[in-house]
């Protein structure tokens, strides 16, 4: 995910008048958050699945050709759609955070500004469009998502964080793919045009907006009409151009290659990478709310003893290191038949980018320790600084390995990068804060996977469940004999570490 500035938790020993009901207060505040959280992660959770469900359907119903398509066109809105916001909607969320007073004036600057940047955005995404050497369906595609730009700016999501109001966010989240979901199951069948889809998301957009925009009313702010005094408005827009140039960095290393690929190859390359790298980003998912949930204990150890912070990753890390490693070999084994379940017998084929992206997920459980290390600290520009050299790599290599070897190179120079990141973020921190060690805790679980390698290889070529079930079997023993226990103390602790979060100590 994009870097994200970390809100610091308050000093432990601020003091309390006596007489104050400071404790009743904090204690509300946390309840309040562990709700907020809750309904956010529900709304989301929601939303991916159903994002998810449409996606495979539409890759069931109209096959790997058309779908690559559709992953491709997703993929080029990225860069069109993260410039149309530039960063101004965490902005936006964080200065109203700081000063409510200044709520209405921020609705109409902010909403400003992002419809003036999706009028930019679309003009570059004509010329993008008018220079594509595409059939005509697609670029009509592309047409209806550059359209569906408008709606951006009166998707309000960012003002209803800034006020608390997560149970909105959440909603709309899932009124958006809800909305996406059901026009797709109902409109599109065999042999439908692309432009369906399109048209459905400008329809999707559309009654987000609408939902934004009352609910926007019903918290006394008015319709969130745009002010588009540019020349006042500078100020905003250059405070929240460096969180936008991180996402789009962020953006370059996870998606680049997927727009390289279609620009080169369609038909079954690119679907079958679209397909592999859809179930990744999805699985992804749990990677940032692992690390969403982990942040608050890592911000209390700021200003403290290093030890704290030490005590804290050695148990993630281990925990990750046998979780993360046994999942991508897992899901690497059965690659064929994880992707034919989800995706129809004509997607087997993906199996071989997948294979090789499902890795990028042990990586990122990792270097997430480092990345929300630097963010806890404050070093969100040595973190933006990783970030850019990551996608300079994932870039480069998109351009030397795609051409000659498809979805598989593509899914190389996406799995470099990454491994790329870990490596700076990783001394970003042994530098900056601390030396967190890796090594150590890295030697039993791929020990253990090596071995249970050995029985799966052994086995697979006579019968492939017994080939899988004796090396779960194999690494299964192997944790629970090596760090069975130092695991189960950790995952404990990490209990009272999460809900002392929003209580007194």
């Amino acid at each position: 995910m994009p870097p994200v500035q970390a809100a610091m938790p308050p000093a432990a020993d601020t003091p309390i008048v006596p007489g104050q009901a400071a404790p009743v207060a904090h204690m509300d505040a946390g309840r309040k958050l562990a709700l907020n959280f809750f309904l956010l992660v529900a709304g989301e959770m929601t939303a991916k699945v159903l994002t998810f469900a449409s996606l495979t359907y539409l890759a069931r119903t109209l096959g790997p050709t058309d779908y690559g398509f559709i992953e491709f066109t997703l993929a080029v809105m990225v860069f069109f759609s993260l410039p149309a916001d530039l960063g101004l909607g965490a902005y936006g969320a964080r200065e109203i955070a700081h000063n409510p007073a200044n709520a209405s004036r921020l609705l109409h600057a902010v909403t400003g500004l992002r419809m003036a940047l999706a009028l930019c955005s679309m003009a570059l995404l004509a010329v993008f469009i008018l220079l594509l050497n595409k059939g005509a369906e697609v670029k009509y595609l592309l047409a209806l998502y550059g359209v569906s730009l408008l709606g951006g700016p009166f998707l309000l999501q960012w003002f209803f964080q800034a006020h608390d109001q997560m149970r909105w966010v959440g909603v709309a989240s899932i009124i958006r793919q809800a909305g996406f979901a059901a026009l797709v199951f109902i409109f599109c069948r065999r042999q439908s045009s692309l432009i369906y889809v399109g048209a459905i998301e400008c329809g999707s957009v559309a009654c987000v907006a609408v939902y934004c925009a009352c609910i926007t009313r019903r918290m006394g702010f008015g319709w969130p009409w745009p002010d588009l005094r540019i020349r006042q408005l500078a100020g905003h827009l250059g405070q929240a151009v460096p969180i936008g140039l991180a996402e789009i960095a962020w953006a370059f290393m996870w998606y680049f290659c997927t727009v390289l690929l279609g620009l080169v190859f369609s038909g079954l390359t690119l679907g079958w990478f679209g397909a592999a790298h859809r179930v990744v980003m999805a699985l992804h998912t749990f990677v940032w709310l692992y690390f969403f949930n982990l942040l608050p204990s890592i911000s209390r150890c700021v200003g403290r003893p290093a030890g704290q912070l030490l005590d804290l990753m050695n148990g993630s890390i281990r925990l990750i290191a046998w979780t993360g490693l046994f999942g991508a070999a897992l899901l690497t084994a059965l690659a064929p038949q994880v992707l034919g379940i989800l995706y129809g017998q004509s997607f087997r084929g993906a199996a071989a980018s997948f294979s090789i992206l499902v890795w990028m997920l042990p990586i990122a459980m990792l270097s997430g320790h480092y990345r929300y290390t630097l963010i806890a600290y404050r070093l969100q520009n040595r973190l933006l600084r990783c970030t850019v050299i990551s996608a300079v790599v994932a870039v480069a290599l998109g351009f030397a390995l795609v051409p000659f070897y498809g979805g598989p190179g593509a899914s190389w120079a996406l799995l470099i990068a990454n491994a790329v990141n870990f490596l700076l973020v990783w001394n970003a921190v042994r530098t900056l804060v601390t030396a967190i060690p890796l090594r150590a805790h890295l030697t039993a679980p791929v020990c253990a996977l090596l071995i249970s390698g050995v029985v799966y290889f052994g086995v697979a070529g006579r019968n492939l469940p017994l080939a899988v079930s004796g090396a779960v079997a194999v690494y299964l023993a192997a944790l629970l004999c090596f760090d069975g226990r130092r695991l189960f103390s950790f995952m404990r602790s990490l209990t009272p570490a999460i809900r002392g979060a929003g209580e007194p100590s």
